[in-house]
């Protein structure tokens, strides 16, 4: 192939033209008044016109789409023959069926031996489809870090040398320090030293042995809390099959821990119960058969009612597992169920404690003046957040009402009394409290629309441990009737069953009042 002059274009022919048209790459040769005189043929296509036609124009001229942040006098073309150099720029090129490339070109100058501008080569690059990819990637990465900031247990996650490559807001709250504060850095930087030196430690012992990881650890959050947690982490792998990083949840299970605490407490005061009273009853036969089926139903109803939530958090703590172990986020689900199962364990046993500190006369009040209708709105309240479907009325005098009482214990009281309105009546009726004075007396009543108690059940309705014939399927441990007489009789006052004659049920608490 013969060459061609330099004012139409460089003389490059032969096997050199042909691995120029050949290049991915776009090619364009300017002079430095930014003529051109030379292109390929990738550059000439991608802009639509024959190379011949090129030669000779200028390229801003033979380039056309819209300028990338600057204006059209300032177009890289057009500043390009002047330097510096090496240059680079992205700009937007419409190709002859319409679709937009984005272009990263790069220019470099070519000098003659006195140092003088001879000719500006231009080369781009078709980065459209990397651009894309990058976007999708960076979509992909907002919509996991989303993700994982709205799972309320801690996150986090590490590459090999254990250095944070990210967490979720919650981690960041545990350890009281912003992300910027994290990525980037080891556990020692970021945790204080004794539990850091424990962390580091059984991070490389998973890297060793590359798998699923799990312990429990008594950790300081950034509040000042200590609190019980549990480390689930796992190893993810790279592409070449290497260990990469490693990812970690971290569960509280303080409220478990406190539960199992409490249950071993109650479990001992139990024994030590049932064994005093079986001792009372050993004189006759009789009585200790008494005993015998006594303690079997009390024992029955308790192991049934604190082995369910047991059982219950058991196999949501297997599901939890399975997930890590999967490499899937724990559901915020299980974890509500988990605390839903903990929360009963803590209320179960708090009932037990409860009644065994009353019966033996070692619960103290602490008294001091109370309103008392703001106290019956605040457990009403309190109610309709855990039983937003059912309806509980409240009815006031106009006039305030004062007592000296303990508000934390009589407020314990009446819920234990809502709580058994609740229980024994249909989802649908209604549930209610009234507030009134009778003399030098305040007056509450608690009443619902239920089957009412049967005569011959009514006499032993405080009774410890008695459950209602009906209540075979209901939950509870027959101690909140129990609990809520001592209660008011510490405070002085009374409490009494009537039966409406409209039916259902009805429980009267009188105690001595005060008027503010």
């Amino acid at each position: 192939m013969t060459g061609v002059s330099e004012s139409n274009g460089l003389p490059i022919g032969g096997f050199a033209r042909e691995v120029l048209d050949g290049l991915p790459t776009l090619v364009v040769v300017l002079r430095p008044d930014g003529r051109i005189v030379e292109i390929n043929r990738t550059a000439a296509r991608l802009i639509g016109r024959q190379r011949e036609e090129l030669l000779g124009t200028l390229a801003w001229e033979a380039v056309q789409g819209p300028a990338i942040g600057e204006d059209a006098r300032t177009l890289f073309f057009q500043r390009l023959p002047h330097g510096p150099f090496p240059a680079r720029y992205d700009r937007l090129l419409v190709s002859p069926d319409g679709s937009k490339r984005m272009i990263r070109w790069f220019g470099e100058a070519i000098r003659d031996e006195n140092g003088a501008l001879r000719h500006v080569v231009a080369t781009g690059q078709d980065i459209t489809e990397t651009l894309r990819a990058t976007r999708a990637e960076a979509e992909q990465l907002r919509l996991l870090q989303t993700l994982i900031d709205t799972i309320p247990a801690p996150i986090f996650y590490k590459n090999a040398r254990g250095i944070y490559l990210g967490c979720n807001r919650a981690f960041e709250e545990m350890v009281g320090k912003g992300r910027l504060e994290i990525v980037g850095r080891t556990v020692r930087e970021v945790v204080a030293p004794p539990c850091a030196a424990r962390f580091e430690e059984a991070d490389q012992a998973l890297f060793r042995q590359p798998g699923v990881q799990t312990y429990e650890a008594r950790i300081r959050f950034a509040d000042g809390s200590d609190r019980d947690v549990v480390f689930y982490k796992a190893t993810w792998e790279s592409v070449d099959g290497m260990p990469f990083g490693l990812v970690g949840v971290i569960l509280d299970i303080t409220a478990r821990k406190e539960a199992e605490r409490a249950l071993g407490e109650a479990h001992a005061e139990l024994e030590a119960r049932v064994a005093a009273r079986t001792a009372e009853l050993e004189a006759t036969k009789e009585a200790a058969e008494v005993a015998d089926r006594a303690k079997g139903a009390f024992l029955n109803i308790a192991s049934h009612e604190l082995r369910t939530p047991l059982t219950s958090l058991r196999l949501a703590l297997q599901r939890a597992e399975r997930e890590l172990r999967a490499g899937v986020p724990v559901r915020l689900g299980t974890l509500e169920r988990m605390d839903r199962h903990v929360r009963r364990l803590v209320r179960l046993s708090a009932e037990l404690l409860e009644a065994s500190r009353l019966e033996r006369g070692t619960l103290e009040l602490r008294c001091a003046e109370e309103e008392i209708g703001a106290l019956l709105r605040t457990v009403i309240e309190d109610f309709q957040v855990m039983a937003p479907d059912r309806a509980i009325f409240l009815r006031l005098p106009e006039q305030r009402v004062a007592a000296t009482v303990d508000g934390e214990r009589l407020a314990q009281a009446i819920a234990n009394l809502i709580d058994n309105a609740l229980k024994y009546s249909a989802p649908h009726e209604p549930v209610g409290v009234a507030l009134r004075t009778e003399g030098d007396e305040a007056v509450i009543e608690v009443a619902d629309r239920g089957p009412g108690i049967p005569p011959e059940e009514s006499e032993r309705l405080f009774a410890p441990y008695f459950r209602l014939g009906s209540a075979a399927n209901l939950p509870g441990l027959g101690l909140g009737l129990t609990i809520a007489r001592q209660i008011v009789e510490r405070h002085g006052g009374t409490i009494a069953y009537e039966a409406p004659a409209e039916g259902g049920s009805r429980f009267v608490v009188r105690l001595p009042l005060r008027r503010g």
